[in-house]
């Protein structure tokens, strides 16, 4: 039982929860007024906030009136979606007589798989800002083509779980006083569940022919076992920290339609909207109704559910994950000596 299983388990909870008729069926059951909620006086930081699930959570953590970083690798595309965020914030606000604060929104140039990059940008926020309360990590990317970054790792893994991880371990002091009740939020994917942990070709260097879908399933794996562990090394009754992470269903984002064309054109219109897969994240990052939910959980459609399926042989060892992390600190450590240039 093995790969074959597992695409068909993947597809018949795909096609039964993750679409758009599965949220509908799921949501029947969730308290509309878990996220109204005043975030005044919050401070978030959103990666990947230029487009898709990660602009659509930085619109509404602003519209809720929390201070809002915007993490974007392109300063054009970043600040454009700053303006629509302004802009649709804007004329909702008029028509109820409030007022925006433009500078409660803001945006910084910065590429998570840039290591010095990142370190440079915590610095500097940690002068200017000080605290964060809820940390996205949405940052993503699914690269059909095995590619390096500038100091010589593969594009996808540097994304999407080394400047991951990267970037959650800069930022656990900053969040810890800020709380308690900090939250970290990891958008994965239900892709996740067809892989299990592997270490042993992190780069995918033995990926041949290299697949994209399969890189990034491997790297929304890693994002999951990375959250389990963050939350047993950085425990919620010390740090006051909680760390989840979640997937959104098959949500209709620019992201899919670029990495994943003829899966999107096949499935569009089984889609959820981007308000429906990102329903999840807002919930996980500031509803009250989270505060029992264990530090460590993986959510979907406001539930905690498991990250393996049934039968999928996909569990790993605590040996396997503490590689893995062991691997990612390593390889930080080197990248941040490198001479390369941004």
């Amino acid at each position: 039982m093995g790969s074959l299983y597992r695409y068909s388990a993947w597809a018949f909870f795909g096609f039964k929860d993750y679409t758009k008729r599965g949220y509908e069926k799921n949501s029947k059951n969730f308290n509309n007024e878990a996220l109204n909620v005043d975030l005044t006086g919050k401070i978030a930081i959103v990666t990947g906030a230029n487009s898709g699930l990660g602009k659509y959570v930085a619109t509404e953590l602003f519209r809720r009136g929390a201070t809002v970083h915007m993490l974007c690798r392109d300063e054009t595309r970043g600040e454009q979606a700053r303006q629509d965020i302004l802009s649709q914030v804007k004329t909702s606000f008029t028509a109820e007589n409030k007022e925006v604060d433009v500078n409660l929104l803001k945006l910084h140039k910065v590429d998570i798989s840039d290591l010095k990059r990142v370190k440079e940008f915590i610095k500097q926020y940690e002068q200017e800002e000080k605290y964060c309360h809820i940390l996205i990590n949405n940052a993503g990317v699914m690269n059909n083509e095995r590619t390096l970054t500038n100091y010589g790792v593969e594009t996808n893994f540097a994304i999407n779980t080394l400047g991951t991880h990267f970037l959650t371990k800069q930022m656990v002091p900053i969040l810890q006083k800020s709380g308690p009740g900090s939250r970290t939020v990891v958008i994965s994917s239900g892709g996740m569940y067809l892989n299990k942990l592997d270490t042993s070709d992190l780069q995918f260097e033995r990926m041949k022919p290299f697949r994209g879908t399969m890189a990034y399933a491997q790297n929304k794996r890693q994002q999951v076992e990375l959250n389990e562990y963050w939350a047993k090394t950085y425990s919620e009754s010390t740090t006051g920290i909680k760390f989840l992470s979640m997937h959104p269903g098959w949500s209709d984002t620019p992201g899919l339609n670029k990495y994943m064309e003829t899966f999107y054109k096949t499935t569009k219109s089984y889609l959820r909207t981007t308000g429906q897969g990102a329903d999840t994240i807002l919930w996980a990052a500031f509803s009250k109704e989270v505060d029992d939910i264990p530090t460590g959980s993986f959510l979907f459609d406001r539930k905690v559910v498991p990250i393996h399926l049934p039968l999928a042989k996909t569990k790993s060892t605590e040996d396997d994950i503490k590689k893995l992390v062991d691997i990612l600190d390593k390889l930080s450590e080197e990248v941040l000596v490198k001479d390369y240039s941004s």
